[in-house]
């Protein structure tokens, strides 16, 4: 797993699960001083491992209660990647991602009301190069944001 010891997987884990803890937390939980943790957190950075820190945010909080996942197939004249940059204008567009199989591309879209989710499927289907859109509503969620690297690693 590129080359990460016990440690970086265990500062992984610590992190994800709540990236605002101090390295003296981490280093309490992972059995290192705050001084290496922060060492391997800048490591783990500089190597790419470590992409950045956000918030998680609470879309139905912000008035976003519909989530959706919109598969998104090309007229095959046009690539994906040209596609692409087009869906990061639309705000409403959480993630995109280049799939294979019977869809080109993924989108998790996030609205206020279902009247909010056609209208942007209707603009998504204006896009030069996109030939239909098939759309799924999830009802719940069971879980999000899973930690990549697990406990028992």
């Amino acid at each position: 797993m590129n080359n990460l010891d016990q440690f970086d997987k265990a500062i992984l884990l610590e992190l994800q699960r709540d990236s605002r803890q101090t390295y003296a937390e981490i280093g309490s939980s992972v059995g290192l001083s705050a001084a290496s943790v922060h060492s391997r957190v800048k490591t783990l950075e500089k190597r790419g491992i470590i992409k950045g820190f956000s918030a998680r945010v609470d879309a139905r909080a912000l008035g976003l209660p519909v989530l959706a996942f919109v598969s998104v197939r090309t007229d095959g004249s046009t690539s994906c990647f040209l596609i692409a940059p087009t869906f990061k204008q639309f705000s409403e567009i959480e993630e995109c991602y280049s799939v294979a199989g019977d869809t080109d591309i993924m989108l998790k879209v996030r609205t206020s009301t279902p009247e909010a989710l056609e209208e942007l499927l209707y603009r998504v289907k204006q896009i030069p190069g996109v030939s239909r859109t098939n759309t799924v509503v999830t009802l719940s969620t069971a879980f999000e944001h899973q930690p990549l690297i697990p406990s028992d690693q």
